[in-house]
């Protein structure tokens, strides 16, 4: 069973490094084009940090499962 969970961490945690990467990418149109208000850059910014932090706990939590 715990192997089975942490498969789902592990499969949760690259969902959300993708989605990070996706932010990313928009974060970076957005300062080429660079008429995203400031305030909407900040957010893009906080949600991609929020998605590494997740992903790197998701990781952490699947590997204890699997001692």
């Amino acid at each position: 069973m715990s192997a089975e969970h942490a498969e789902i961490l592990r499969l949760d945690a690259h969902a959300l490094t993708a989605c990070a990467e996706r932010l990313r990418e928009l974060q970076e149109r957005l300062e080429a084009e660079g008429v995203a208000p400031q305030w909407l850059r900040e957010s893009v910014n906080a949600h991609v940090a929020a998605c590494v932090e997740a992903a790197a706990d998701l990781k952490a939590a699947a590997e204890r499962l699997n001692r």
